[in-house]
């Protein structure tokens, strides 16, 4: 199945926790997240995340998301790669095997996301229950 997803970023609270010199800062974000779409709810995120001189960033993250997804409600976990470039975030995105519950239990899936500065962005996810 596919589902049609927008995500609004409600919070970003990020720190770093290794800065030497002339190497890259290391950061971590967490990140809470509302959804719209075929998925409604909140994701609860966070990022670790590796910053280079350039100002572009690699990072990868999981994220809990608790809603519904094509009508079945319950959760499941998010594992994002991706990388920041030129004021552009992209990642690729994968449901955590086993990690869905209730009415999502046996989901399995992917997707994608490419955020620049706009309010809200698209999400798009393919999936199986």
């Amino acid at each position: 199945m596919h589902a049609n997803v927008t995500f609004k970023i409600v919070s970003w609270d990020e720190n770093p926790f290794e800065e030497v010199g002339d190497g890259p800062k290391l950061t971590q974000a967490h990140v809470k997240r509302s959804f719209d779409g075929d998925l409604t709810g909140t994701g609860n995120l966070m990022y670790v995340m590796t910053h280079i001189d350039s100002g572009d960033a690699s990072f990868v993250g999981y994220e809990k998301v608790v809603g519904a997804l094509g009508g079945r409600s319950g959760s499941f976990v998010l594992r994002h790669t991706g990388y920041y470039d030129g004021g552009k975030a992209t990642a690729e995105l994968e449901v955590v095997p086993g990690s869905g519950t209730d009415e999502l239990v046996g989901l399995s899936g992917t997707g994608r996301f490419s955020a620049g500065y706009a309010e809200e962005h698209d999400m798009p996810l393919d999936y199986e229950v």
